[in-house]
């Protein structure tokens, strides 16, 4: 799933520079990801998992790789 969504990174940032350098537990923010760029992904991130953010997600599950992976592993539970 973290590869999933690094990919969609890759993609949406038109190369792997910063896929490559961010962690998994990094804050995507701070590691330089912009508020246009994060909406990128989560709308990236609707079409390819195939479900709809809920208006009132928790802010920690936006905020990394990982926590964004466990979000969407949760989801198909």
């Amino acid at each position: 799933m973290r590869q999933r969504i690094r990919a969609l990174i890759v993609d949406l940032h038109g190369g792997e520079r910063f896929a490559a350098t961010v962690s998994d537990t990094e804050s995507l923010r701070q590691a330089g990801m912009s508020s246009n760029a994060l909406v990128g992904l989560l709308v990236a991130m609707e079409d390819e998992f195939g479900f709809e953010w809920d208006d009132d997600v928790r802010p920690e599950v936006l905020r990394s790789i990982e926590s964004l992976a466990d979000h969407v592993v949760a989801l198909g539970s």
